[in-house]
């Protein structure tokens, strides 16, 4: 049997209610979280039972791969544990386009689809109403937003995701200092300067203090 060497070497086969970090899974009462936490999966969530989201591997539940998004693929291809969404699948249409006309083009950050309209309802009149099936029904709508460029909400996201991070890094930062120590893999390569791996000369002004 090679499942304990391939956890403990390649960290494959893991189970289900442990993350590379050693932490522990918790349920939630009801209906509980949709998605896994991605970084309960690297080892670096601070929330424990009181995390939003699930902590165990659910490959129906990954979150969705933030390299495919921003990039159009992903280095891990199929072997990526995330979800590769096709970002068009998630964009509402545009109702400037579904109107007629969209003055950004392709530039709008909404997605523009097609459709075949009802002659019926260009003529002024469709008896099946709502239950056509001939072609779309446009709604000629009032006071509509003004379409923003892809680029232009591309920059809302980025600017959300960065904020949702600092909120996550601050409430690790205001737990006691004991345990701020005792966590290495919640602070990324702090524990690898301690030991000389970074920092001032390798090891900062308090190399002695954290020898080995």
């Amino acid at each position: 049997d090679f499942t304990p060497f391939l956890r403990a070497t390649h960290q494959h086969a893991l189970a289900a209610d442990s993350a590379p970090g050693g932490q522990p899974a918790h349920t939630h009462a009801g209906r509980g979280p949709s998605l896994v936490c991605k970084h309960w999966l690297r080892g670096l969530c601070k929330k424990g039972a009181h995390c939003e989201f699930l902590h165990e591997y659910n490959l129906r539940k990954m979150p969705e791969c933030n390299f495919f998004t921003r990039n159009g693929y992903c280095s891990n291809g199929e072997e990526c544990l995330y979800l590769h969404i096709d970002p068009q699948s998630k964009l509402p249409p545009c109702p400037h386009y579904d109107m007629g006309f969209c003055p950004l083009g392709p530039a709008c950050a909404k997605k523009h689809v097609r459709r075949a309209l009802c002659l019926f309802y260009l003529a002024g009149f469709c008896p099946a109403g709502r239950d056509c099936r001939d072609g779309a029904h446009p709604r000629w709508k009032k006071d509509l937003e003004r379409p923003k460029l892809k680029v232009e909400v591309q920059r809302e996201e980025e600017e959300l995701k960065r904020q949702e991070e600092l909120e996550r890094q601050a409430a690790g930062l205001h737990e006691p200092q004991r345990d701020m120590r005792d966590d290495r893999g919640g602070f990324g390569d702090r524990g690898d300067r301690r030991h000389g791996h970074g920092g001032r000369g390798g090891g900062g002004a308090g190399g002695g203090k954290w020898r080995d």
